[in-house]
């Protein structure tokens, strides 16, 4: 049978976020750095690569939806089409031009990475479709190929298991159908969002990711005051972007925040590489408080407030349901009419795992994720943290204006923390 007859089925989130793109939301390609000290096994990358690919086939298929329905259709790529070797001293020339490049969808394949190499270290590129995978999922892939690349040269038929189940249900059969009941008559309107905008010019060819790393001293500083206000890290960095967005509009409005719904799974882990999140709201009123203090404890009531309703699993059920029953065509239609993204939001991606991402015995100096860029005006602040290192990024199609605006806004959002 050729590769091309091979078939695998396209989830709702995976419509979704086909769907993102062509709406001009975001480019829906997932984005990671690791900087090394010293170089990687170019030659052992590769085959670790080819057997990640074998585990988790969609990374060799394309977007086909021609047909009644959309399928990923299984494609004869080459590890060589997936993967890049980038000599030069001008490194980070050459990381941010790989960094911001995208995946295509509808011609695959739907990974690409990049070792940028000079004559001393390497920065390794992970570039993934958000299609195939939420952040979470992403460092589930990260951490296949890490323990594929450290198991491989002393096992060379060393092979994981091949990815399971990609679907929601595996989220919703671990509720009672009375809960299930409540979710589906709970209100939760995903789609009512704020007005507030920032100004953003916008240039599609100008796709940039503006960074802001916190020293690992600073991070513990925050990690202690989180503690003491029995709030958490990604409480203390929201209060800090709802501080500065107050500065910017003069009122605070309600911000989506991405929850992984793993979090109902045992051991918090998925049956294969997919997408499992959905948006919780941090909604502290108009008023943010006078001190950071009083607004950190408005963001953790709200957020524990969030997080004890399982409301936040309707929209995303509901989702799967249309694209299910429906056809395709007319269930894209009926999303796309009723589904809006929020034009600032915020996500956190979490902690990239020290002890399940590494290479051997090669230091990593420097390692974050970030979401997929967004088109003006979508705004979105993204945080990542790797060996106590957290890293704000934000991501545009943006002009040399907006990049300084954003700029500010990170510099801001960072003094809101460091005053603490």
């Amino acid at each position: 049978m050729s590769d091309s007859h091979i078939r695998y089925k396209v989830e709702s989130w995976d419509s979704l976020q086909h769907l993102f793109k062509v709406k001009k939301i975001n480019d829906h390609t997932l984005h990671f750095l690791a900087a090394f000290e010293s170089k990687l096994d170019y030659s052992r990358l590769w085959k670790s690569l080819a057997v990640a690919a074998e585990a988790f086939p969609l990374l060799k298929c394309r977007f086909n939806e021609d047909g009644r329905r959309p399928y990923w259709e299984s494609c004869s790529y080459t590890e060589d089409e997936m993967l890049t070797l980038i000599e030069t001293e001008d490194v980070n020339s050459a990381v941010n031009q790989f960094l911001v490049s995208e995946v295509d969808e509808l011609t695959g394949p739907q990974i690409k990475l990049g070792v940028i190499r000079n004559t001393q270290a390497d920065t390794l590129v992970i570039l993934m479709n958000h299609m195939l995978c939420d952040a979470a999922g992403f460092k589930d892939y990260l951490y296949l190929l890490s323990s594929i690349y450290n198991n491989i040269e002393k096992d060379s038929d060393f092979h994981p298991p091949v990815s399971g189940s990609r679907r929601l249900s595996q989220i919703n059969q671990m509720f009672s159908l009375k809960d299930r009941m409540k979710i589906l008559f709970s209100k939760n309107d995903m789609s009512a969002h704020d007005p507030a905008r920032l100004q953003l010019e916008g240039d599609l060819n100008n796709p940039f990711i503006e960074i802001r790393s916190i020293p690992e001293e600073i991070f513990l500083k925050l990690k202690e005051y989180a503690r003491r206000h029995n709030a958490t890290i990604n409480d203390m960095i929201l209060s800090a972007y709802i501080r500065t967005l107050y500065e910017t509009f003069g009122y605070a409005f309600p911000i989506p925040s991405t929850v992984d719904l793993r979090k109902y799974l045992p051991g918090h882990k998925a049956e294969g590489i997919c997408n499992l999140c959905t948006n919780l709201t941090c909604d502290i009123g108009p008023d943010i408080g006078i001190s950071f203090e009083e607004t950190l404890e408005k963001v953790r009531d709200s957020m524990n407030k969030e997080k004890s309703s399982n409301a936040c699993m309707k929209s995303i059920t509901m989702l799967e349901k249309v694209f299910d029953v429906l056809p395709y065509r007319l269930a894209e239609s009926i999303v796309n009419k009723s589904f809006n993204n929020a034009p600032i939001a915020f996500t956190n991606i979490g902690i990239i795992e020290k002890k399940r991402f590494y290479f051997d015995e090669l230091k990593i100096k420097n390692a974050y994720m970030t979401g997929s860029v967004k088109y003006s005006p979508y705004f979105q602040l993204a945080v990542s943290t790797f060996d106590n290192k957290p890293a704000l990024s934000v991501n545009l199609f943006g002009s040399k204006a907006d990049q300084d605006k954003i700029s500010v806004f990170l510099d801001k959002v960072v003094l809101e923390l460091y005053g603490v």
